[in-house]
């Protein structure tokens, strides 16, 4: 009988798996970085309504009004 050699077989095995890991490693930070930069998004988009819902108020209640006229209330004249 001849000696069986399972080195090859063992070192194809183990390279496959290495493979499979890194695979699997990039997909994962794939999905965190689409998570993320969703959240990024919510959030500055959250921020976004709440300064112009801020600022709506604070025209109201006549903070810029006295001191400088909003860009909401400008209405361009025709020559």
């Amino acid at each position: 009988m001849h000696p069986i050699d399972h080195y090859e077989t063992i070192r194809r095995g183990h390279e496959e798996l290495i493979k499979r890991a890194e695979y699997q490693r990039l997909a994962r930070k794939a999905m965190l970085e689409q998570r993320m930069n969703r959240n990024v998004h919510q959030a500055a988009n959250w921020l976004g309504i709440r300064l112009v819902i801020l600022g709506e108020k604070l025209e109201q209640f006549g903070s810029f009004t006295e001191t400088r006229h909003s860009h909401s209330s400008y209405t361009p004249t025709r020559s």
